[in-house]
């Protein structure tokens, strides 16, 4: 009889249970405060047919256009919110629709694989404790992964006599770093991929589809007459700067590893899969399509990577998964009882790993503020409406329309730049400026600090509000 890590209704069961928890979780999800950022951009393409950022008024120009951002993520949410309409939960579709997509090319992938390595994978895959965090959160990542992973399914699909169509993966490729720059990997990977798997004339096919695609980033630019500014956005944006000097971006590289490590959600499936290569490492090698794709992206977003946050381990979830499971399927079954054993309490363990993220998601999602719920209950408060105010970036849902909104994310990026901006300073200039309101963000996330027992009166401004989460100043006229 085939050995079986688990009988196949075992992961039926496991995969019900994941896809339950995870539809459940979208229920009321948190929102993240960057996702205004993004919902913002996509706010003024629907509107004006043109991204910017009034958030950032005055930031490197972004209140005029900006050229440097994650393009195909942004239009795809401008055309979903252009139906839906904008609002904290019409925001995260995409990022669920791609993070779903995601799994099922993780099952077409094991389509001609055993039956129990095909479903193995899919388990890992949703129960990741990364996508489960992420996976509702109006970020890129998760689209980007997708499409990459389009991009390697097309280069090695399922089947014995399928072969790779080139040029469809270097478009899929070019297409994920259109939705974020890190895809970049994508394409440096396929390119490597093709090349030691069939030579250079494939090779230069995916290549040329992959940097036609790409070269649509700077279209705006170009037909906008405005390459020089998308080159000085790109120059002076605050996320590429640990990129632009050696220094900073040796300690990234120095950090990588911490990507892999970073909590339990990615250190479940990193070690699952370390362990995996230890025990069957006779066996393994590097011509095998799926590892060799796989070493290829790690080692390119290390050259690539400006950070080592939390999320980007979503870039290599698919691939992880699929790695582990085939090895577990192919190797497991030669290997003493007690391998057989301890696999399947790893296994085991990765599941209780994924039940506890659910719960902590469920539970955040508990304690969480309905953030357009409490955006009205300051607004309330704020009667003088069409005037400057400054707040937290995610004041912008729901409120938008009803104010001119400076975030106090402009401020805290300026601090960065230029040192610490005071108090008096901070009031000063926005009384200078007429800002009728300001809004404080007692979570500071990457907001200007108003501290939670500044003084009830601040210059020319009053505190007219006051809880756990905001403090209200008001303008007092003279």
């Amino acid at each position: 009889m085939p050995f079986s890590i688990f009988p196949i209704h075992i992961y039926r069961c496991v995969l019900f249970l994941f896809l339950a928890s995870l539809f459940i979780t979208f229920i009321y999800r948190a929102a993240y405060f960057d996702e205004a950022w993004f919902a913002e951009e996509s706010f003024w393409l629907i509107r004006d047919g043109q991204v910017r950022s009034e958030l950032f008024h005055g930031y490197n120009g972004w209140e005029n256009g900006l050229y440097v951002f994650h393009k195909l993520f942004v239009y795809a949410g401008a055309l979903v919110m252009s139906i839906t309409g904008i609002s904290v939960a019409s925001s995260k579709l995409v990022s669920i629709f791609f993070g779903l997509l995601g799994g099922y090319f993780v099952w077409q992938y094991g389509q001609n694989r055993s039956q129990e390595q095909q479903w193995l994978s899919v388990v890992l895959y949703f129960g990741c404790g990364t996508l489960i965090r992420y996976i509702s959160v109006n970020r890129p990542e998760a689209m980007c992964m997708t499409l990459g992973f389009a991009s390697y399914l097309v280069l090695d699909p399922p089947g014995p006599s399928s072969r790779p169509k080139p040029f469809i993966a270097g478009v899929l490729a070019g297409l994920a770093a259109l939705t974020h720059l890190n895809g970049i990997i994508y394409l440096l990977a396929g390119t490597g991929w093709l090349y030691l798997k069939t030579g250079w004339r494939s090779t230069s096919m995916f290549a040329i589809a992959g940097a036609l695609t790409l070269s649509l980033y700077g279209l705006d630019a170009f037909l906008d007459g405005n390459l020089s500014m998308l080159v000085k956005q790109f120059l002076h944006d605050p996320a590429t700067q640990q990129s632009l000097h050696l220094g900073d971006k040796l300690s990234v590289m120095a950090d990588y590893h911490r990507i892999f490590f970073y909590g339990q959600n990615e250190i479940a499936l990193t070690v699952l899969a370390i362990l995996c290569g230890l025990a069957f490492r006779r066996s393994i090698t590097i011509t095998q399509p799926i590892f060799l794709y796989t070493v290829l992206l790690i080692g390119s977003f290390w050259l690539l990577t400006k950070s080592v946050t939390d999320i980007y381990f979503l870039l290599f979830v698919p691939w992880l998964a699929i790695l582990t499971a085939h090895w577990l399927k192919t190797y497991l079954p030669a290997q003493p009882t007690w391998q057989k054993n301890t696999a399947r309490i790893l296994l085991i363990l990765y599941g209780l790993i994924a039940a506890i993220q659910f719960g902590t998601v469920l539970l955040e999602n508990k304690n969480a503020l309905d953030t357009e719920a409490h955006n009205a209950l300051l607004a309330n408060h704020m009667p003088n409406k069409n005037t400057k105010v400054i707040a937290p970036i995610e004041f912008f849902f729901g409120q938008m329309d009803n104010y001119k909104i400076l975030g106090l994310t402009y401020f805290y990026l300026l601090e960065r730049e230029k040192g610490v901006i005071s108090l008096d300073t901070f009031f000063r200039q926005a009384d200078q400026a007429q800002v009728e309101y300001i809004i404080s963000d007692h979570r500071l996330n990457a907001s200007y600090d108003i501290p939670i027992k500044a003084p009830a009166r601040i210059g020319a401004y009053q505190r007219i509000f006051q809880d756990s989460w905001n403090t209200i100043y008001a303008r007092q006229h003279r």
